[in-house]
């Protein structure tokens, strides 16, 4: 496979897109609606959107050893 240099912020989205893909939650549990609502139906996504909003923003950063 060939090597890819990607920026920290394309690197950050691609971790997201892994996690994303294996049905979890953001890393920084601030970003989790369920903790906040009693009804999270669709809050999934909306955590999802918010953290990638925010890391596209750069007021995200991913965790070290993620």
């Amino acid at each position: 496979m060939p090597v890819m240099i990607l920026s920290e912020k394309e690197s950050a989205l691609l971790k997201c897109a892994h996690m994303i893909l294996a049905d979890q939650c953001p890393p920084n549990r601030k970003y989790y609606l369920c903790m906040v609502s009693e009804d999270c139906t669709g809050d999934c996504t909306q955590c999802w959107i918010n953290y990638l909003w925010g890391i596209g923003e750069g007021t995200v950063r991913l965790p070290k050893g993620r």
